[in-house]
């Protein structure tokens, strides 16, 4: 039966009254109706007699086999009750409702709704008012819409929108009758308006042995950004020992933060770091850095810093700095992992200036670096910018034409080495022509190169200037026609190219190499008229550069299902311009080819192969293929083979040759292994071991991983890393996510546990 206050039922049955076939009783009808709705109890065990009327906001309802009570005063209800008003709604076996102070009670099973979260439980004391919305539950069991968070305490408190407060509690991300993991506590307080949860005397249980306790434990219960401790890192480092790291996150304001992350060396002694990040509409960036006092090893202060800032000061103007300083060449080498070993060896500081009119781009930079120097294999740090001055810009003229003009002015500084300025102005135009299957470019160019050189080392040349132009010729087709691949049906494309280059020769050795290195004759740079990077060196040229490839690209899914490609330069007069000051002789360039594709529905090839048709020796090649059929599932094998050229037209060769094989596979149920193995033939050395385990379950994960990999000449890093991942909440441990996916090509991080089965 449905139960609603006695004005609406009056309301509701009004026109009846008024309707009544003798005018003259109509008023004692309705006396007598209105006498036995107001005072007396209602009473029901038949199904509604009535339609309900539309619901209003605010209106309670109530739905149940059998209900009695007195109006305006307690209602109770037995048998499949219902109530609800608005989005809450409170199912259970028997139910009063004290009207006049919107309370509830009720018992046996209940279970509630409100603004989404599910709570059950054996009795509930409730008051049914927006404006307090407090309650106390037993026996609860809470299931949070927010977030997979489930929670059962012996006592519940319901405070007003979206707060709880639980005695003799837990708290997991498991599905329910999941109990691997919980945080176990006697009293853990929750307010989603706040975004923080509070364990008090918490005990974290994984399949029931306590792992960490905390007198005091906060967490964010929405996912959001909240102060707190961050998960603990332990890991175990060749060279410092036991590593130990608990950072602490300050949630400042919704545009900026603050992590402090002090860290124990049992080697090396105590070291703070912290990071500060900061947004704004017109600006963000942040400041991160690491300071160890008196390292135990190598008895000196030990500290990092990095800095970068970008600002939007007007519409048309950026402004963005850098800044990266470390105290010693082996902080890297002693605190980082391969992958900051490898990206920190010149450590930039640099501020640009960056313009943006409607008709260019125009930058100010200035810039310095800091070179990290391995003892036993010294290189050559850059030269500074001080400043560097670049302008550029693209227009279209009639008839189809186009203009582009690149400028650059840079002050060139080193402690050691040859200093100067230059100044370079490279105009060109050209006039595309281009349909669907086919195009032609003709190009003219312009270089204009001047340096003011300072007197160094008996160097006599102090003023240059170079005016050099260059004619290209840029043509190809692309043509296409329906073909089958393996049975599925593909478009398979012929896209042969020309490009034909005309550059005269200008004397340049007297030159410094400022920025200049010659490029690996690739696909890449195939077609680049120019084949040094830098403004020092302008290659001479007459050279015609052919290519040809075809490739099967399937027609449902659109991928490209086999690429085949070959090419080579033909050179028709010596070329004179190089970095050794011998001309190179060669008529023919290297031959190149190159095979790629996703050749299986889950097998990908790249290949590469360079031959070298002058000394018919082959100058290196490249093969990379994966088996990827599923997440969690990845095979890959690469090798490498590379003969790098000292001097032109000799036998003089550095010969690479390595072997990278890496796996992420599934040996049982949940069950996955990742390894990998990077090993030099050359010098029959490993310059990285790889292997761990992962175990995957649908609310939490598990790995641990060891690594060994070349930190120097003669030097090598251990690595081992162990951690506990509990979904939704973070990980216990040392994370090495970063370094598999940096070591496996394909590595995935699997979060759900069907189809985990190999």
């Amino acid at each position: 039966m449905r139960f609603y206050p006695p004005l609406i039922f009056a309301a509701r049955h009004l026109h009846q009254i008024a309707s009544y076939p003798m005018p003259r009783l109509r008023p004692v009808v309705l006396a007598v109706c209105t006498a036995f709705l107001l005072p007396v109890s209602v009473y029901a065990d038949d199904p509604v007699l009535v339609t309900a009327p539309p619901a209003v906001d605010g209106q309670v309802t109530v739905e149940a086999d059998h209900i009695e009570g007195v109006v305006e005063q307690r209602l109770h209800a037995k048998g499949q009750v219902k109530i609800q008003r608005g989005q809450e709604q409170v199912e259970a076996d028997w139910l009063d409702y004290y009207q006049n102070r919107q309370r509830v009670v009720a018992g046996d099973r209940v279970r509630i709704e409100r603004n989404g979260d599910v709570l059950t439980g054996t009795t509930l004391d409730y008051v049914f008012d927006p404006a307090a919305e407090q309650g106390v539950l037993h026996q609860a069991d809470i299931r949070v819409s927010e977030r997979k968070l489930r929670a059962d305490a012996a006592v519940a408190r319901l405070y007003g929108q979206k707060r709880y407060g639980l005695e003799q509690a837990r708290v997991t991300t498991c599905a329910p009758g999941n109990d691997d993991w919980y945080i176990r506590a006697r009293q853990i307080d929750v307010d989603y308006q706040a975004n923080v949860g509070v364990a008090r005397d918490g005990v974290l249980e994984f399949h029931g042995v306590p792992i960490l306790y905390s007198p005091y434990l906060d967490f964010p219960v929405n996912g959001n950004r909240k102060s707190g401790f961050l998960a603990p890192t332990f890991a175990s480092r060749s060279d410092a020992g036991a590593d130990f790291r608990l950072p602490y996150y300050f949630n400042l304001a919704p545009n900026y933060d603050l992590t402090l992350a002090p860290r124990i060396l049992s080697r090396r002694g105590l070291m703070l770091g912290g990071e500060f990040r900061y947004l704004q509409p017109d600006y963000k960036g942040f400041i991160s850095g690491e300071y160890l006092p008196d390292d135990q090893l190598s008895q000196q202060d030990r500290y990092a810093l990095r800095f970068e800032h970008e600002q939007k000061l007007r519409s048309d103007l950026l402004f963005s700095a850098r800044v990266n300083y470390a105290s010693d060449d082996d902080y890297f080498r002693d605190f980082g992992n391969r992958a900051s070993l490898a990206d920190n060896v010149n450590l930039v500081r640099e501020a640009v200036l960056t313009w943006l009119p409607e008709f260019g781009v125009g930058q100010l930079r200035i810039q310095r670096y800091q070179t990290l120097q391995d003892r036993m294999a010294k290189i050559d740090a850059p030269y500074s910018r001080l400043p560097q001055i670049t302008f550029s810009t693209a227009q279209s003229l009639p008839y189809g034409f186009e203009l582009s003009f690149n400028s650059e002015y840079v002050d060139f500084a080193h402690d050691t080495k040859q200093e100067g300025r230059r100044l370079t102005f490279q105009p060109s135009i050209s006039l595309p022509l281009r349909t669907s299957y086919a195009h032609l470019i003709p190009k003219l160019s312009l270089n204009y190169r001047h340096y003011q050189l300072d007197r160094f080392q008996q160097q006599a040349a102090r003023d240059k200037s170079f005016f050099t132009p260059t004619f290209s010729l840029d043509a190809g087709l692309q043509l296409e026609r329906e073909a089958t691949f393996f049975g599925d049906s593909a478009i398979q494309t012929l896209e042969p190219r020309l490009l034909y280059v005309r550059t005269p020769y200008r004397n340049q050795d007297m030159l410094p190499l400022f920025d200049t290195t010659e490029n690996s004759f690739d696909f890449a740079q195939m077609f680049a008229e120019n084949r040094f990077s830098g403004g020092d060196r302008l290659s001479d040229a007459n050279t015609l550069t052919a290519a040809l490839t075809t490739r099967f690209i399937d027609q449902n899914s659109g991928v490209e299902r086999f690429r085949l490609g070959i090419g080579q330069r033909y050179v028709f007069s010596d070329q004179k311009v190089t970095l050794t000051g011998l001309p190179d002789e060669r008529k023919r360039s290297d031959f190149l080819a190159s095979v790629g594709g996703q050749i299986f529905r889950h097998t990908t090839l790249q290949a590469t192969y360079q031959y070298n048709t002058e000394l018919r020796k082959t100058e290196r090649y490249a093969i990379d293929l994966r088996y990827q059929p599923a997440a969690g599932k990845t095979v890959s094998a690469r090798y490498r083979y590379g003969r790098n050229e000292l001097f032109f037209n000799t036998q003089t060769r550095d010969t690479l040759r390595q072997l990278d094989i890496a796996a992420q596979w599934p040996v049982a149920r949940n069950w996955y292994v990742v390894a990998r193995e990077n090993y030099s033939l050359r010098d029959k050395r490993s310059l990285e071991h790889l292997l761990g385990v992962e175990y995957h379950a649908d609310c939490w994960a598990i790995r641990a991983v060891g690594q060994r990999y070349v930190s120097g000449v003669n030097q090598s890093s251990n690595g081992v890393f162990l951690q506990l991942e509990l979904n939704e909440l973070g990980g216990l441990g040392s994370n090495p996510l970063e370094t598999l996916r940096l070591a496996i090509p394909g590595y995935s991080k699997i979060n759900e546990p069907e189809g985990l089965a190999p």
